[in-house]
């Protein structure tokens, strides 16, 4: 994807000092390496020239690549058509700089200016194509170098773009977690004290009592883990277990409670906080509250390689009518699932004439990056 001009390196007083001392260095270098090696063959040859003239000599013969350089350099960088433009540039700079070489000839010998004319008509082939592959060859080295910068510049924009739209999403993610929290925590409250409110109806004064200190443990838990992303999961369980024994004494023994290898739980497992809770109170809220006939909840833990797998069940009465609700549900529940592992862990539900079942496979390498 070729970058926007204006993304494009500008051109600045700097950049432009900084390219011309490249050139120079660069062609410096040739020039020096180009003199020593005509000087060896020289001597060689029995001749004895000066280094020094020879080293001046090839100076100025490679002084307009300097340039040449240092204008393809600048107007490639700009360009959004680079191979236009050094085609261009090239097609304009050989006839000068045939011309330069012969100005060069002319002036280490006697013969007047009109002999420029004279002098390019005399240059060899050789040299001809000599200098055509110079250029070409200097276009080539400019291109790369211009390519190279700019697929760098495009890399470090398109990191820029990726970071730019990953933080946009973990802070809407983030924001979109803790709206659902923000539901979650009054949603609770509301069945808790509902749940309470019941025995006061029925004048269990000293179950409203015991149930009123199970609240009062539930919302330590709820407060302190509805702030964390994180949770231990045997925490978890212990809070589900706390939150039906106190439905347990709101219902009797309408409600029976099945648990399976919560005991085994590692400590070292964790998951959101306030998981399995609403799922209890949706099997509550759609089976007991809606109907005489007795219900049970159940929850089984296991474990498999890199994840646990959490299922939470309940009986439906066949005479239970529908309950529209008025909490989050299990389509919030998922959505916070889904925040919480960013689309790692999966939430299914599975419903027969008389049991419903949510399963939850969490992975244990939680990705909190």
């Amino acid at each position: 994807m070729p970058l926007p001009r204006d993304a494009r390196a500008p051109i600045t007083l700097p950049m432009v000092g900084r390219t011309l001392l490249v050139n120079m260095t660069a062609w410096s270098a040739v020039a020096v390496m180009h003199a020593i090696s005509a000087w060896s063959d020289a001597v060689q040859r029995g001749r004895s020239p000066s280094l020094g003239g020879m080293l001046y000599g090839y100076a100025l013969a490679y002084a307009p690549l300097v340039l040449l350089g240092t204008v393809l350099y600048l107007l490639q960088a700009r360009s959004m058509r680079p191979w236009r433009t050094a085609a261009l540039v090239t097609v304009l700079f050989f006839p000068l700089e045939i011309t330069y070489q012969a100005v060069l000839i002319v002036s280490e010998s006697t013969a007047p200016l009109s002999g420029i004319v004279p002098a390019i008509r005399e240059l060899p082939a050789l040299i001809l194509l000599l200098d055509l592959g110079v250029l070409l060859a200097t276009n080539a080295v400019v291109y790369a170098v211009v390519a190279a910068q700019t697929r760098r510049r495009e890399d470090a924009l398109e990191r820029a773009l990726q970071e730019g739209s990953l933080r946009l999403r973990l802070a809407l993610e983030q924001q979109r977690l803790q709206g659902l929290r923000a539901q979650l925590e009054p949603h609770f409250l509301h069945n808790a004290l509902n749940a309470i409110s019941g025995l006061i109806r029925n004048d269990d004064h000293a179950l409203a009592l015991t149930a009123l200190q199970q609240l009062s443990r539930l919302l330590r838990y709820a407060t302190t883990a509805v702030t964390k992303d994180r949770v231990p999961l045997a925490e978890e369980v212990a809070f589900l277990q706390e939150y039906l024994a106190l439905q347990q004494l709101r219902f009797g023994s309408r409600l029976s409670v099945e648990y399976e290898g919560v005991a085994q739980i590692p400590d070292d497992l964790e998951s959101p906080p306030l998981l399995l809770q609403p799922l209890a109170e949706n099997a509550i809220r759609h089976g007991l509250e809606r109907s005489d006939a007795p219900a049970t909840v159940s929850l089984r833990v296991s474990e498999e390689p890199g994840c646990s797998i959490l299922r939470v069940s309940n009986t439906v009465p066949r005479d239970a009518p529908p309950n529209p609700g008025l909490g989050v549900g299990l389509a919030a529940l998922q959505a916070r699932v889904d925040a919480a592992y960013r689309g790692r862990a999966t939430f299914t539900t599975v419903a027969s004439n008389d049991r419903f079942e949510v399963t939850l496979v969490l992975p244990h390498d939680a990705d909190d990056d």
